[in-house]
């Protein structure tokens, strides 16, 4: 049996094994180096950006989270997961938009259907999907919308995208020659969605 003296004079050595150990211990936890912009750190491999966390474009990672999927543009490829791609740019993986053109089978649920000049869209914050037959969700580019001319009143109804993916409805009507918009402004023709923008956008 050890007696007290011994105890004592095995303690520090004790401490100090558990302090060197146990620091070891957290950091192989932490396996997902993570970097924006400047420095990199670390980040905790067991929590990956998922679509509703609205991570920024150029994210930089080391690794990949499990369950990603590669898909083809063109001939470029890139790495898919839960609505978030990235492209391999020196060694990173680097959060990008998502690639017009690209296929995949699932989307977040985030993504709620909106039916713009007919055709029904996938959306959220600015992205927009349509639903393929033999090929899952292909990601488009923001449709622009046409709006057929009200005939009652000589009013316009033009619906105009927003910054954040939503929309604002902005009524141009008739007066001689040219078209009035909300602010009194006037147009020789009928405003094209890009020139209501400039002014009724957020």
């Amino acid at each position: 049996m050890l007696n007290n003296k011994k105890v004592v004079r095995m303690f520090p050595g004790l401490l100090m094994l558990v302090l060197l150990v146990v620091p070891q211990l957290s950091y192989a936890d932490w396996g997902v180096n993570v970097r924006v912009g400047g420095p990199a750190y670390h980040h905790d491999d067991h929590h990956f950006y998922r679509w509703h966390d609205h991570p920024h474009w150029g994210l930089h990672l080391h690794f990949l989270p499990a369950g990603y999927a590669t898909i083809r543009v063109g001939w470029h490829s890139y790495y898919y997961y839960d609505g978030l791609y990235y492209n391999y740019v020196g060694g990173d993986y680097v959060l990008i938009n998502p690639p017009i053109g690209a296929y995949v089978s699932v989307i977040p649920s985030d993504f709620q259907p909106v039916i713009i000049n007919g055709r029904t869209y996938y959306t959220d914050n600015g992205v927009y999907y349509i639903l393929t037959r033999h090929h899952g969700y292909k990601v488009v580019a923001r449709p622009v919308i046409y709006v057929q001319p009200a005939v009652a009143q000589n009013s316009f109804p033009v619906n105009i995208p927003n910054s954040n993916g939503a929309y604002i409805t902005v009524v141009v009507r008739k007066s001689g020659n040219g078209f009035i918009g909300p602010q009194g402004e006037f147009y020789a023709q009928f405003p094209s969605v890009a020139q209501l923008r400039v002014m009724y956008s957020k």
